[in-house]
């Protein structure tokens, strides 16, 4: 077997890659020998030390300021990767926000907002980079949420979004085969600045830990396995696919079993 990365010469486009999941997927790419390009939005100095961990790992980064809710700015984007790094090869829309809690006072500018930075900040991201994938191919993973399969009706803009991005993937899948493989990754409770609030609170984290049959709430690091798997030669038969990452924790709500 060669001792090579598995990723040396690729090239990973990345959303939201300066914090949480993102950051976990663009480190774990650059550990396996991709270079990365990635955006963030407001997080200045969190991108720039992930731009610093990667090129101690021997690989190039380039970080740029993007609103995944803009399609004109993750044009950019893409162009800016496709310039600065020379290829584009693996892409994972990652991008996202909590949006609003709740349902009936939801303001139609908040589900905008949910909905744009997650379907069309995906769709733009895909759609960007279509052109630059090489002749042999591609791979595209898109970060859902388990709230895409499950009812989720405290955070309803996000669990809207989130199935939408499910849907996304399949037909993605079709209209890009058999050139580009397109899937999804699903997680569960992961441990991020996004779920901070519930696990800083010690009654709602072991609450939540109780459902997990693995026993334990999710880390970035698990998401950025399941990415590295679907964006590697060891998926290269697998397209249209969503595998979920949460250590079991969806089985007693599709099964309706109450804690």
């Amino acid at each position: 077997m060669s001792e090579m990365p598995p990723f040396s010469g690729r090239v990973a486009v990345v959303t939201g890659g300066s914090r949480g999941i993102g950051r976990a997927v663009v480190l774990a790419l650059a550990r396996e020998g991709a270079h990365v390009a990635f955006s963030y939005r407001k997080a200045a100095k969190d991108a720039r030390d992930v731009v610093h961990a990667v090129e101690r790992l021997g690989r190039r980064a380039l970080a740029v300021a993007s609103d995944a809710a803009q399609p004109d700015e993750t044009e950019d984007f893409v162009q800016k990767a496709r310039t600065e790094l020379g290829r584009v090869d693996i892409v994972v829309a990652n991008a996202g926000i909590a949006g609003p809690a709740g349902w009936e006072a939801v303001s139609l500018p908040a589900w905008r907002e949910t909905l744009e930075t997650h379907l069309v900040g995906a769709y733009s991201l895909v759609r960007a980079a279509r052109p630059h994938f090489p002749v042999a191919g591609g791979s595209v993973t898109l970060v859902s949420s388990i709230s895409g399969l499950v009812a989720n009706p405290e955070f309803l803009p996000y669990s809207v979004a989130k199935a939408g991005m499910l849907s996304l993937t399949r037909s993605l899948a079709l209209a890009l085969a058999p050139k580009v493989r397109v899937n999804a990754v699903a997680p569960g409770w992961v441990r991020t600045g996004m779920t901070a609030p519930l696990h800083e609170s010690a009654s709602s984290r072991e609450t939540l830990r109780r459902g997990i049959p693995r026993g334990r709430w999710g880390e970035p690091d698990d998401v950025a396995a399941a990415v590295l798997f679907l964006a590697s030669d060891m998926a290269r038969f697998v397209t249209g696919e969503t595998l979920v990452v949460d250590g079991g924790g969806s089985l007693r709500w599709r099964a309706g079993v109450a804690d």
